[in-house]
């Protein structure tokens, strides 16, 4: 059985409508004045006597290109698919514009820096379209709503001006004999379709940017082909396939649309079938790690190390400063805080109020005036010198289902927030003894690693020395992580031998390092070698 393949490179809409236009459809000659293109190429305006005005667009931009009248052979022969030459029409056949071609003829030998980049020949046509004197405008607005491609918006245009409501193939056989049979595969292909591959395709693409964007446009120009053809009487199974085509394509543009600030903030390029088995709960699950304030509290201390190395230095410009209240201002500074502001805290239906100002940085503060390049210099300070985490993760059988899914959601939140920090994160994964995978996250390149990182883990027990020791190894050998602070994140199912936490109080005690725990929907911890524990 014959099938249709999904890529980038070879898309879908694009031979299915050919396949629909060339059996279905019928086909018209075009009339001076028409408007033709390419559906892979290029456009121009047919001038009569098998002559068409139009640009080409050259491969080197330095060269200067012209406006052409040339033959239709010449005009084949620079298209990729010959094949798939469309004209504008309606209901009745070939629709045409005298003013267009007359202005078209105008600009013959008329030379500039054609390309893709200054004026493609889409560009060309729409501007001899303006010369139309034709207003279709009030019925045809909406058949290409939305559409913002080069070929769609001169097919919008010609709509408006000259009502060319519907796009016919060229009968080439009737000014050629021999057409290069580019479709012949593609026919052979249609005759059995396999639907399913076609989705599954659509649903495996990893969403980038430049994907993303290359499917919306596969979904404008399915849409507008729907309505242009749903009057015709074309088959119902033809009909069907195209709506289930729309379907899929406005389900993943959907759920990217839906997630795009979490896709962005993290770097991947997820696949429609990968966000779905995230859910919608995922994405928010890591917006809401974000915003709570415990979370915010412990990443913000954790890694202080490398702050705290020119305390000394920091304290005495500090106390050199002799500063003086200028005025009032709005902050989230809690020392210079207004006691207006503190009176909120007594009421309880105000204190909400209260750290909803102080998390927008609203509160009334005083506004402090002296030394402003000694301020200055100690934020900064402080900023660059935070110091780097290293996390290890508990993917252990008690943590399956909704704890370990918190628990990637705060990894996710705490690679969200370092980054804009500019602070590197050290990821251990760990279940049982001896079970360990582990990655850095030192930039941007890394990001995406990590998510693919995170869908590994183990399924047995638990063992907590296994990834302190590891973690404690890092810091202490690896020098871009000499001032980190370690995070546990874990349902607590486990404990430390007497032996192993005597260890672990020399480590932390000969490196100056901080232990956090975060328990994921449980209460049991092993708080001995824990300097904060914080429950989610």
């Amino acid at each position: 059985m014959a099938t249709v393949e999904i890529s980038l490179t070879s898309a879908f809409v694009k031979p299915l409508k050919y396949y629909i236009n060339s059996v279905y459809r019928k086909k018209v000659l075009p009339e001076r004045g028409s408007i033709i293109y390419s559906d892979f190429g290029v456009s121009g305006i047919y001038a009569g006597d098998n002559k068409i005005i139009n640009i080409n667009v050259e491969k080197s931009l330095d060269k200067t290109s012209e406006v052409k009248c040339i033959s239709v052979e010449e005009f084949i022969r620079d298209c990729k698919f010959p094949e798939s030459i469309y004209v504008s029409s309606d209901a009745e056949g070939a629709v045409k514009d005298g003013e267009v071609v007359r202005a078209a003829e105008k600009c013959v030998g008329e030379k500039n820096k054609f390309g893709l980049i200054y004026e493609d020949s889409h560009s060309f046509v729409k501007k001899c379209l303006d010369f139309s004197k034709g207003n279709y405008f009030d019925k045809y607005e909406d058949l290409t709503e939305g559409s913002y491609s080069p070929i769609g918006l001169l097919k919008q245009k010609a709509k408006n001006k000259m009502g060319a409501s519907k796009w016919l193939l060229w009968d080439m056989k009737k000014k050629k004999e021999k057409a290069d049979e580019i479709y012949t595969d593609e026919n052979e292909r249609f005759k059995d379709l396999n639907i399913a591959k076609a989705v599954k395709g659509y649903e495996d693409v990893p969403l980038s940017n430049d994907v993303i964007f290359h499917l919306k446009g596969e979904y404008r120009e399915a849409l507008d082909f729907f309505r242009e053809i749903n009057s015709e009487g074309i088959p119902d199974f033809i009909m069907k396939l195209i709506i289930r085509i729309l379907q899929v394509l406005e389900e993943i543009i959907e759920e990217y649309d839906r997630n795009e600030n979490y896709i962005r903030g993290t770097g991947g390029d997820f696949t429609f079938r990968q966000l779905k088995e995230m859910g919608d709960e995922f994405g928010q699950l890591v917006k809401e790690m974000e915003r709570n304030r415990n979370i915010q509290d412990v990443i913000e201390k954790l890694g202080k190390g490398m702050a705290s190395v020119k305390k000394e230095e920091k304290n005495k410009i500090a106390e050199a400063r002799k500063d003086e209240v200028f005025g009032i201002n709005k902050s989230g500074d809690l020392a210079r805080l207004l006691p207006c502001e503190l009176l909120n805290l007594e009421d309880e239906d105000m204190e909400y109020l209260f750290y909803g100002k102080y998390l927008e940085n609203n509160l009334l503060t005083y506004e402090i005036k002296g030394n402003d390049e000694n301020e200055k210099k100690v934020t900064e300070e402080m900023i660059d010198n935070k110091g780097p985490i290293v996390v290890c993760l508990d993917t252990s059988g008690s943590m399956k289902g909704s704890p370990l899914l918190k628990g990637k959601a705060l990894i996710m939140a705490i690679i969200n927030i370092l980054k804009k920090e500019n602070r590197k994160l050290y990821i251990i994964l760990f279940g049982g003894k001896g079970q360990l995978q582990e990655i850095s996250v030192q930039g941007e390149e890394d990001i995406y690693k990590a998510v693919k990182f995170l869908k590994k883990g183990y399924e047995g027990g638990t063992d907590f020395e296994t990834p302190l020791r590891r973690a404690v190894e890092i810091i202490d050998s690896k020098k871009i992580y000499n001032k980190a602070d370690i995070l546990m994140v874990t349902d607590g199912a486990c404990k430390i031998t007497y032996k192993f936490r005597k260890v672990l109080k020399e480590k932390k005690e000969r490196l100056d390092f901080k232990i956090c725990t975060v328990i994921c929907e449980a209460d049991r911890v092993e708080k001995d070698f824990s300097d904060r524990v914080v429950v989610i």
